[in-house]
């Protein structure tokens, strides 16, 4: 068995048509029936069942795909890692980011990766709090970094760090003169919040502790990024409600604490293990170790 029997099988498993199959391999029909039958034969298990009308993958099928993919994929990661000179073979890193998890503690865990992985290129990408799981399986990030209340079930996590809420207003806000603010402060003004179908566990997750504050709140506009929520309070528009760590200043905004405290914890949630997953969890300990 090598890389190139197991990039056929992958093609035919995802055609599920010896024609198509042989012709985007570059090999006869005959030549392609061979070769499912030598693997088969290695293996001991059966991997397609094929009819006259239809051919489809076993569970055994089905369970090698996915490992041919990660053995592929690992084999061509290793190829660009050493055309690039990158460590560990790791080449690449895609982050996904929940609205509000981009914090500091972040810039600093990305920061020590870098400094393990000065090649490897290091990708931030937004990710809706609904994607999380799907994203993650599918491989169109690496890693997520969410809110840990809205990390779906299954997945692997590891605490990055805790963020209190805060209260965001406008510079010459009514509320800028006080030194804190409650929930039930926020009744009647517009509120700047992630639309429900994007950040559905945030959205009600919010609307539970403002009911029990005695009021639905009143929401402005939908936001994707803490960037949005903080120029939108500056212009505005509208109170934000977000995790704010202390000292963070931006233009034309206020940042008030909120009372009760109340904080989110954040998670580093991934799906499979992977040398770079192993590396960022090197660092996050190396971060717990740092006076």
């Amino acid at each position: 068995m090598n890389l190139k029997t197991l990039k056929s099988f992958i093609v035919l498993a995802e055609e599920l048509h010896f024609g198509r199959a042989a012709q985007q391999c570059g090999i006869s029909q005959p030549a392609m029936s061979r070769l499912l039958s030598d693997l088969e034969t290695d293996l001991g298990v059966k991997l397609l069942d094929r009819t006259s009308r239809e051919v489809t993958l076993t569970p055994s099928g089905r369970g090698f795909l996915a490992s041919a993919r990660k053995a592929v994929a690992f084999a061509d990661m290793a190829v660009r890692a050493a055309k690039a000179g990158t460590v560990d073979g790791i080449d690449r890193l895609t982050v996904g980011m929940v609205i509000g998890a981009a914090q500091p503690a972040v810039g600093r865990l990305i920061n020590r990766f870098k400094q393990a992985h000065p090649e490897t290129l290091v990708t931030l990408c937004q990710l809706d709090e609904r994607a999380i799981g799907s994203a993650l399986a599918e491989g169109e990030v690496d890693v997520a970094i969410a809110w840990e209340v809205s990390v779906p079930k299954g997945l692997n996590r590891r605490r990055l760090g805790t963020v209190p809420m805060a209260v965001l207003v406008q510079a010459d806000h009514e509320l800028a003169q006080k030194d804190s603010v409650s929930l039930a402060d926020l009744a009647g003004y517009p509120v700047i919040l992630p639309a429900r179908d994007r950040q559905p566990i945030i959205y009600d997750t919010y609307q539970r502790h403002t009911a029990a504050a005695g009021f639905t709140p009143k929401i402005a506009i939908d936001v994707s990024t803490m960037a949005d929520t903080l120029a939108m309070v500056a212009g505005g528009v509208g109170i934000g409600n977000a995790p704010v760590v202390p000292g963070l200043q931006y233009p034309g905004v206020v940042i008030l604490e909120q009372k009760p405290r109340f904080e989110l914890n954040y998670k580093l949630v991934w799906a499979h293990s992977m040398p770079a997953i192993k590396s960022l969890l090197s660092c996050i300990r190396e971060e717990s170790c740092s006076p």
